[in-house]
């Protein structure tokens, strides 16, 4: 085995402790409806310093793959932006209505389980609200596109790593049905393709984000 692959088989280990850390920080939202009020405050506190650690690592391993500081985004890069995300919408759309008339089902099970945890308490609310917009696309991009892509292919790979990203990001969350699934390969998949042509993780960041909170605001307003 020489020095490039013993390099690869590594970034994919490092790959695999950002997987089970991406599952990990989730485990104190069970937690936060739970108990005294100060018992939630401290599953609270280890929810949000969960997330700080878990980014940390990520940070350091992507920047140990991909050394430099973080460009600036470009015209070009924000219009690739917005073009990723509207054929995402595009096409979740077209999958929702897919979903309901197939399978009689009007969201995805991740969606309900996340509305399901939302609605348990206020407290459960606010953080999720929050994790979700501001350190889970930053935590999921470093993961499933900074480490996964630049780390573990070669940057003479292109569809490839676009559509392993896609299916791995896929797998984490819980479907029911193959087409639940493939909304979430195909917003995978796109965010895969806009670092892949950008470089620049930030972006996937911003979009990840906003498509985060469009999701959480159309949930809260259902919550009674």
């Amino acid at each position: 085995m020489n020095f490039k692959q013993l390099k690869s088989l590594k970034n994919i280990g490092w790959f695999v402790v950002m997987l089970i850390l991406v599952t990990i920080v989730q485990i104190p939202l069970a937690f936060l409806s739970r108990g005294a009020t100060w018992q939630q405050a401290i599953w609270a506190v280890i929810y949000v310093a969960g997330f700080t650690v878990a980014i940390g690592i990520g940070l350091w391993i992507y920047r140990g793959m991909v050394p430099g500081k973080w460009q600036r985004l470009t015209g070009s890069d924000w219009g690739l932006m917005v073009k990723g995300y509207v054929f995402m919408m595009v096409v979740e759309m077209s999958l929702n209505v897919a979903n309901i008339v197939i399978f009689k089902e009007t969201g995805t099970k991740n969606n309900d389980l996340i509305a399901t945890i939302l609605g348990k308490s206020p407290l459960s609310l606010i953080m999720l609200s929050l994790t979700a917009v501001l350190a889970s696309p930053v935590l999921e991009e470093l993961t499933f596109r900074g480490i996964l892509m630049s780390g573990c292919f070669s940057k003479d790979h292109f569809w490839l790593p676009i559509i392993v990203s896609g299916v791995v990001f896929s797998l984490v969350h819980q479907s029911d049905n193959p087409i639940s699934w493939l909304i979430y390969a195909i917003m995978g998949g796109t965010f895969a393709y806009v670092y892949r042509k950008t470089g620049k993780l930030q972006t996937t960041i911003f979009m990840h984000g906003f498509n985060n909170l469009i999701a959480m605001l159309a949930m809260v307003t259902t919550i009674h």
